[in-house]
């Protein structure tokens, strides 16, 4: 039984929360690793170290997570593991369309968890 293939995302479908949400280096346009994917690209230098975040998504065990696309896990003492579900752009932010790096050499990115929220930092 093949699962379903998602629909392409396009820059019309992202929510207007997004947007207004988006930092003055960064644009939203169509992702360089995945064709069926908006992706976060820089249009102004960003300092090494510049913190981005949280990433905004619903609080889900893991078994509710269809698509670990959009999704990071992180512990809660009093809950255990959970999952910051972003697949419904409505209850992400814009870091939900931050896509994986194909190399070492292109990451620039790398995510951290402050007090039990996802950030991401600037490598380079």
């Amino acid at each position: 039984h093949a699962e379903p293939v998602a629909a392409a995302e396009t820059l019309a479908e992202v929510p207007e929360h997004v947007l207004r949400g988006l930092p003055e280096e960064v644009r939203l346009f169509p992702s360089a690793v995945d064709k069926t994917r908006v992706g976060v690209w820089a249009t102004k230098p960003i300092l090494k170290g510049k913190k981005f975040g949280p990433f905004v998504g619903d609080k889900k065990k893991r078994s509710q997570v269809k698509n670990n696309v959009y999704m990071w896990e992180v512990y809660y003492p009093n809950l255990g593991w959970m999952c910051v579900d972003a697949t419904d752009p409505e209850k992400g932010n814009w870091l939900r369309y931050v896509n994986w790096a194909c190399s070492g050499e292109e990451q620039n990115l790398f995510p951290l968890e402050i007090n039990r929220a996802i950030y991401y930092k600037t490598l380079k």
